[in-house]
Order: C-alpha cells, then sequence, then structure tokens
C-alpha cells in the first residue's frame, strides 16, 4: 500500500536526525518604543503583577475657554490639546494588573487543532519544516485573535479613562503586531 505524503515526510524527517524546532510568541527584539521588552509587558498581562510606583510629580492637562471655564467640564485632555498645565503630587502607590491569559488560552486550545494543522503543513508544502512554518503562522493568527478579542478580567475604571475605552491588552497595539515564529535546525 502507497504511503501517504505526510506518512513519507515523517518518516523521512524522523531518519534524518534532524532536530527541527518550532518557536512561536513575542520574540526577542519587539520593544516599545521607551526599550521595554514586548515580551516582559506580555508576560506581566498573561500572569498578573503587582507594581510599586513611586511617589512623583505628574502634569495635568486640561483646556480652558476665552472665558475662564473648562472645556469637556475639566476632564482632562492629551498635553498637545492643552492650554493650562496643573503639577500635582502623586503619593506612591500600587498598580495591580490581573492575570489575563491570552497565551495560555491560545495553547490549551491549540492542543487540540495543532497536529491537524502540522499535518495539513506537511502534506501541503512537501515537508517536516514546512509543515512546522505552516504552524507557526497559525499559532501567530491565533495569539493575534486572542489578544484582539480578549475582555475579561475588563480594564480598572482609571485605565479606561486614560485610554478611551474598555479594550484590555489593546492600548498601542504593539502587543497584537509584535507575534512571530522561527523554525530552528538545533543540532545540539
Amino acid at each position: 500500500m502507497a504511503k501517504s505524503k505526510l506518512e513519507e515526510a515523517l518518516e523521512k524527517y524522523l531518519s534524518s536526525g534532524s532536530n527541527l524546532e518550532l518557536r512561536a510568541g513575542v520574540l526577542e527584539g519587539a520593544i516599545y518604543d521607551d526599550g521595554t521588552p514586548v515580551a516582559h509587558v506580555a508576560y506581566m498581562q498573561e500572569f498578573g503583577a503587582s507594581i510599586n510606583q513611586a511617589e512623583r510629580t505628574g502634569t495635568i492637562y486640561r483646556s480652558i475657554r476665552k472665558d475662564g471655564t473648562f472645556n469637556r467640564n475639566g476632564r482632562f485632555v492629551k498635553a498637545k490639546n492643552s492650554n493650562f498645565a496643573t503639577d500635582h503630587n502623586i503619593p506612591a502607590h500600587t498598580i495591580n494588573i490581573p492575570p489575563r491569559p491570552f497565551f495560555r488560552s491560545v495553547i490549551a486550545n491549540g492542543r487540540t487543532t495543532w497536529s491537524a494543522i502540522l499535518a495539513k503543513g506537511i502534506e501541503n508544502r512537501g515537508g517536516v519544516r514546512g509543515g512546522m512554518e505552516y504552524l507557526g503562522g497559525a499559532i501567530v493568527e491565533e495569539l493575534h485573535e486572542s489578544v484582539m478579542t480578549w475582555t475579561s478580567p475588563p480594564n480598572a475604571a482609571s485605565t479606561i479613562a486614560k485610554k478611551g475605552s474598555n479594550s484590555p491588552l489593546r492600548d498601542s497595539m504593539r502587543l497584537s503586531r509584535s507575534f512571530s515564529f522561527e523554525v530552528n535546525d538545533d543540532q545540539s
């Protein structure tokens, strides 16, 4: 009986002594504009974190009309839209970030689908490396989708006020754009 493309590719891979490795997620080199590694922020979002903030001075920006009254009922505006700024002492405090396991949920769901995706990739791309690249692309899509649809737990009221929306994991969109994969031939 003739072997399928999948069986042939797997047999060739297993007999070659090759040790391919697929890495998917936020890989090295993805950083925010301030130099913070995206992987560090992703880890804090995934598992939650408590961040102690030291006392500091902060500037609050508002907009004032020509008659001296506040625009927007005195609500804060961005610096570029303000014509009135005040400095305030911000006491030491702790920022609590609840866990949002967007990555672990992708892994949990992938356990049931990734073998079929890998098999399809091997058959369609003619080899294990091609199959792993196909799977890597699928995982990146799943991670992106997880971040783009994540809703629970919701953002704190202070975060909603700052961002202007209740969209956990989606502020600058850097996290959702930082997912990648690589297939390595690790011979060690």
